[in-house]
C-alpha cells in the first residue's frame, strides 16, 4: 500500500469510523477512542464509563490518564500489536496501533474494564505507577468503579482483535479507493487530451504516431468494456448512465462522450438495441405476451416497446411474430 499520506484524515473517514466506533463500544461493553500519532483525539469517546469521566474531569488526574495513554500508544507502535496494560487506577486499556507502510498514523484506545479473576496468570504492566491519593466523594467513586465491566483476559483480547480487523479493512479500503480515484484522474487527463486532439501531455515518437494513438484508443475501448459487458448480462434491469459511468471510474458526462465515440451511438440507444435483440429471440421463440415480453427484456411499459421496437425494426412487435409465423416472402425478416 504505498502512497502519500499526510495524517489520519487521510487514510480513515473520521466522520463515517466515528458511527462504527460508537456501535462497537456498544456492543463489546468497552470505551473507545481514537487519537492521531501525537495522541490528540480525533474522535469522541464512545461509551467513556462515568468513574473514567469524574477522573478526567480533575485536571491532575486527567494529566496521569493522558500520559497512561501516550505511554500506551509508544509501547503498541514499539511492539507492533495491540497493547494490553493497566493504567493508574488499576482499570484495564489496550492500545492497538494504526500503521501504514511502517508509518504510523496513531491508535484506537480500548478499555475501561476490570480483569475478571480466572485463574490467568499472564502479567499485565501498570505503566504509571503514582496513586492517586485522594479522590472527591470517594464513595461514590468506589461505585461508579465497581459499575465498570468486568471481563477475563480472553474476553479482551478477542474483542481487540474485532476491532483491529475492522481497523485494518477500513483502512486498506479508504488507500485502495484513494489509489483507484487517482488512478482514474490521471486516466482521464490522458483522455481528455487525446479527446480534444491536444497532444501536447503526450509524448509521441515520431516513428511511431500511428502505433501510439491506437494504443490510446484501445486503452479508450477497455475503459468501456467493464460496462458493455455489464449491459449485456443485465439488460432486462434499470440501467442509467451514472451506474455504467461508476462501474468506469469515468464522470457521467465523460462516459458519454467516449461511448458515441467508440461505437457510434447513444449509450441508451444501444441499450434498447440489445433489449430489442431479444426481444426478438422471445417473439420467436415463445408464446409470451407482448407485454410479458417488454417486462423481461427491461421495459416497463408495453406501449413504449412497441415504438421503440417499430422504430428499430420497421414494424411492430405483433406484426413481426405474424410474418414469423406466416413464413411470408413479403418482408426479409433479419436474425
Amino acid at each position: 500500500m504505498n502512497g502519500n499520506y499526510a495524517d489520519m484524515e487521510s487514510i480513515l473517514d473520521i466522520e463515517k469510523w466515528q458511527l462504527i466506533q460508537d456501535k462497537l463500544a456498544k456492543v463489546t461493553g468497552t470505551a473507545i477512542i481514537t487519537v492521531d500519532y501525537k495522541g490528540v483525539p480525533v474522535t469522541k469517546h464512545s461509551e467513556c464509563s462515568e468513574f473514567c469521566k469524574n477522573i478526567r474531569s480533575e485536571p491532575k488526574t486527567n494529566a496521569i490518564c493522558q500520559k497512561c495513554d501516550a505511554r500506551g500508544g509508544i509501547e503498541a507502535v514499539r511492539l507492533n500489536q495491540n497493547y494490553i496494560y493497566r493504567c493508574h487506577c488499576n482499570i484495564i486499556d489496550a492500545a492497538i496501533p494504526i500503521i501504514v507502510d511502517d508509518k504510523y498514523f496513531g491508535c484506537v484506545m480500548v478499555g475501561q474494564i476490570l480483569l475478571k479473576e480466572n485463574g490467568q496468570s499472564e502479567y499485565i504492566e501498570k505503566i504509571y505507577m503514582d496513586s492517586i491519593e485522594y479522590l472527591p466523594n470517594q464513595n461514590e467513586m468506589l461505585y461508579l468503579y465497581s459499575k465498570l465491566p468486568h471481563m477475563t483476559l480472553t474476553q479482551i483480547k478477542e474483542i481487540l482483535d474485532l476491532i483491529e480487523y475492522i481497523v485494518k479493512y477500513i483502512v486498506e479500503e479508504s488507500i485502495l479507493k484513494n489509489k483507484l480515484l487517482q488512478e482514474n484522474q490521471d486516466m482521464k487527463k490522458q483522455l481528455k487530451a487525446v479527446l480534444k486532439d491536444d497532444y501536447s501531455n503526450i509524448k509521441l515518437d515520431n516513428h511511431n504516431t500511428d502505433k501510439n494513438l491506437s494504443n490510446v484508443s484501445n486503452e479508450m475501448k477497455d475503459i468501456l468494456k467493464p460496462a458493455i459487458k455489464y449491459i449485456n448480462e443485465n439488460f432486462h434491469e434499470k440501467i442509467t448512465l451514472d451506474d455504467l459511468a461508476n462501474i468506469c471510474f469515468i464522470t457521467p458526462g465523460y462516459f458519454s462522450k467516449l461511448f458515441y465515440r467508440e461505437t457510434g451511438e447513444k449509450f441508451s440507444d444501444y441499450l434498447t438495441r440489445i433489449r430489442i435483440g431479444n426481444a426478438k429471440k422471445l417473439l420467436k421463440t415463445t408464446d409470451k405476451t407482448i407485454q410479458e415480453i417488454s417486462m423481461e427484456v427491461g421495459f416497463n411499459d408495453a406501449g413504449y416497446f412497441t415504438r421503440r421496437f417499430k422504430a428499430f425494426e420497421g414494424i411492430t412487435p405483433g406484426n413481426y411474430r405474424r410474418i414469423l409465423k406466416n413464413q411470408s416472402n413479403k418482408y426479409k425478416i433479419i436474425k
